[in-house]
């Protein structure tokens, strides 16, 4: 079951340590809008992300002892949402083939 909540979430990347990562490209002012929404998400949901921001993208890893839960993959939905309402056109324009797909990360990669 939460193998397939998270194949219904775009470009999630998790990997053999039980992270969960999206990199996102936002601008500065589409970042500062989206960290608002992360911090109401992961306030309501418990969950302490680390977001950082690069030239052109916003990095979001989700970390939990003994690898994600429901809650994780609950809150990765959310940002997925916001991200595409603030994104608009640059997250519809993103690889359509890629929809519903996260892969493993293996370590060394």
């Amino acid at each position: 079951m939460l193998l397939d909540a998270l194949r219904e979430l775009n470009g999630w990347v998790a990997d053999d340590d039980g992270r969960l990562s999206r990199s996102l490209p936002l601008d500065d002012s589409q970042h500062a809008e989206l960290a608002e929404h992360i911090k109401i998400f992961a306030d309501t949901l418990g969950v302490r992300p680390d977001v950082s921001r690069t030239d052109e993208a916003t990095l979001i890893v989700l970390a939990s002892e003994g690898g994600f839960s429901l809650t994780d993959v609950t809150f990765a939905g959310r940002v997925e949402t916001a991200y595409i309402t603030i994104a608009g056109e640059l997250a519809a324009q993103q690889d359509p083939s890629s929809k519903g797909r996260f892969r493993w990360l293996r370590r060394g990669e």
